[in-house]
């Protein structure tokens, strides 16, 4: 408790910088889906994946995140995806009482929408567990306490998401006009590599919501611990085959992310 009285110390800060980032991931959501891809995907990279569309196309999720997560950092900042969906249910519930079960019925949705049972219902108990374990978090802290807690975890975590994906390869358009993933180097750095860190900041912290990376976790998860296959996705072998196809061979490998990638670039 002395840890969270002194996080409450600092709550006016912490509330403003909360106020700042779930409002520009807002903003984020608006833009990807408004304005021309032309433009947003020259900044965010893969940013379809914030598009209703896309966000139901479990392999085209699934495939991005494996190709966009390669390197032992970036699947450590990524492995508390969980944790924070369940903290994103605390942020749901000081709300209001309903938005959590509004959040599990959009799931279900979304899941309906992806059409593999299996999947499905993983996603959906995964859902409700992460609920449920709000609910015990802020019985055991109190909702001020919780609340507090959730938004600095929340916080942190999209930045350390964020600056984990330096050690990546930089996906194509950022540094280059073509398709192709290269490594970053004073030679080809330019002014959209730090535009795309902060715009990556936002887009990280959103990715924790629990309609965004954890479908994809719990579509590796299920499938990986649990060996069980899915019906109508698919597998995560050949999820994996796919995106170290692109990696190495770039977007045109791909029908999907070259069809992206076209969009992108006006089919140039």
């Amino acid at each position: 408790m002395a840890f969270l009285n002194w996080l409450a110390s600092y709550e006016g800060i912490i509330n403003q910088l909360w106020l700042f980032t779930i409002t520009a991931t807002a903003v984020l959501y608006v833009i990807c889906n408004v304005l021309p891809d032309r433009i947003v995907g020259r900044i965010l990279p893969l940013h379809a994946v914030f598009k209703p569309k896309t966000n139901v196309d479990l392999d085209f999720q699934s495939i991005g995140y494996a190709l966009l997560h390669t390197t032992w950092v970036t699947k450590i900042t990524h492995a508390t995806i969980l944790i924070e969906a369940m903290l994103w249910f605390v942020i749901f519930q000081s709300w209001h009482w309903s938005i959590p079960f509004l959040v599990l019925a959009v799931m279900l949705v979304q899941s309906l929408f992806i059409g593999d049972l299996r999947f499905g219902s993983c996603f959906m108990l995964v859902g409700i567990a992460t609920c449920a374990g709000a609910a015990y978090t802020i019985d055991r802290l109190g909702m001020r306490h919780a609340v507090l807690l959730a938004e600095v975890v929340l916080m942190l975590g999209g930045l350390l998401r964020m600056l984990s994906h330096s050690a990546e390869l930089i996906p194509p358009l950022l540094v280059n006009n073509s398709d192709q993933f290269e490594k970053l180097s004073s030679r080809n750095i330019n002014w959209k590599v730090p535009l795309s860190s902060i715009v990556g900041y936002v887009g990280e912290f959103g990715s924790s919501l629990p309609n965004r990376i954890l479908p994809v976790q719990v579509n590796y998860l299920y499938q990986t611990l649990f060996r069980v296959k899915p019906q109508t996705t698919l597998s995560w072998p050949e999820i994996d085959t796919a995106a170290k196809t692109v990696l190495v061979g770039g977007y045109s490998k791909l029908k999907s992310l070259q069809t992206y990638y076209n969009s992108v670039t006006g089919g140039k």
